[in-house]
């Protein structure tokens, strides 16, 4: 069986380009009721800031969205509609940088705090100071609404921090001309070349020296340690909540204990009870998280029965599964099946 890389599936990625998502659908008048069937969010965490959702869950928003908004420039919209205070506290620790270069650097450095799903870079060109993207994992159905969406965003950060004279040299993009093209001319002003080899947002090097009227240096440099510390231990979590759930998959089907992993990770219970708790989760939370979306994933296969899924999933017993699904869902999973394959036909 091949094995699913645990970087799609931890939950990691805030929710700020997401909730964005799901305004610029509401601005078409679309069904956004439909957009987290089966996926174990609801639009109420889409606006909790402590939200996170993994790679998977959200490729598969924005490509429903996608599909629901056939036509339209989703990306670009998405990301022009982010201001630069749209993203949490990196948005307001880049206004009170001393230059724009070092807004760009804080951004950059944090960007995974935004809620970014690709990988940025900068590099010297002759032609100006590039900032690059390029795919986290091989995602080809999302990929240009990626760009587009992180493009778009640079754009209306740019424009917070210096003003609406700020204006990019050039866009590069590595995938064809789309329809809406004319888009981008509207967005960057600038010269837009499609099907380069790279995704390149380029500025002229002298915006990269500019002050900041908003600088700060007080403020800057508080929100800075604040970041980096929550930074710190996010990751120090994150380490640990992705060596639990690896140990947990391994062992879905069998009846797991907490000092089972623990001996399996080399700790004791009570040392992994208390970084699971400093990391603001259980085990048990854990592991019912891990069968909620194994289970939700099984769903859409219609060669599985329930009862195949519940045994999958760790359930002896397809009655204490049923009952443990409804408790996750709020309804069964016959009616969540029939649900999916309504309003998301494969």
């Amino acid at each position: 069986m091949k094995q699913i890389d645990p970087r799609l599936t931890t939950a990691n990625i805030p929710v700020f380009m997401l909730r964005s998502l799901v305004a610029t659908l509401k601005d078409h008048n679309l069904d956004v009721s439909r957009l987290l069937v089966g996926l174990g969010l609801t639009l109420a965490d889409i606006e909790d800031a402590e939200c996170r959702v993994s790679f998977r869950q959200g490729r598969e928003v924005i490509l429903r969205a996608l599909q629901m908004a056939e036509g339209f420039a989703l990306g670009l919209e998405t990301g022009f509609r982010q201001k630069i205070n749209s993203v949490g506290l990196v948005g307001y620790a880049m206004l009170t940088a001393p230059t724009v270069g070092e807004a760009v650097k804080l951004g950059l450095q944090f960007h995974k705090n935004t809620g970014s799903m690709l990988e940025f870079d900068t590099k010297l060109t002759t032609d100006g100071i590039a900032v690059t993207a390029a795919s986290r994992f091989p995602e080809p159905g999302i990929y240009t609404f990626l760009v587009e969406e992180a493009f778009a965003n640079f754009m209306t950060i740019g424009i917070g921090l210096v003003g609406d004279g700020f204006k990019p040299l050039r866009i590069e993009l590595a995938y064809p001309e789309p329809a809406h093209s004319a888009a981008y001319h509207q967005i960057f002003g600038c010269e837009v070349r499609f099907g380069t080899t790279e995704n390149i947002f380029l500025f002229d090097p002298n915006w990269y020296k500019q002050p900041l009227a908003t600088s700060d240096p007080f403020s800057n440099r508080q929100l800075r340690e604040f970041i980096a510390y929550h930074h710190d231990r996010a990751k120090e979590a994150v380490e640990t909540t992705e060596a639990v759930e690896r140990v947990l998959r391994q062992r879905l089907q069998k009846r797991v204990s907490i000092s089972g992993v623990a001996k399996t990770l080399g700790m004791s219970e009570r040392t992994l009870r208390r970084r699971l708790a400093e990391a603001s989760v259980s085990f048990q939370g854990l592991l019912d998280d891990l069968r909620k979306n194994k289970a939700l994933e099984l769903l859409s296969n219609p060669h599985m029965s329930v009862e195949q899924i519940a045994f999958t999933v760790g359930f002896t017993d397809p009655h204490n599964f049923r009952r443990a699904f409804r408790r996750w869902t709020g309804t069964t999973p016959g009616a969540l099946r029939t649900d999916i394959s309504r309003i998301w036909p494969k």
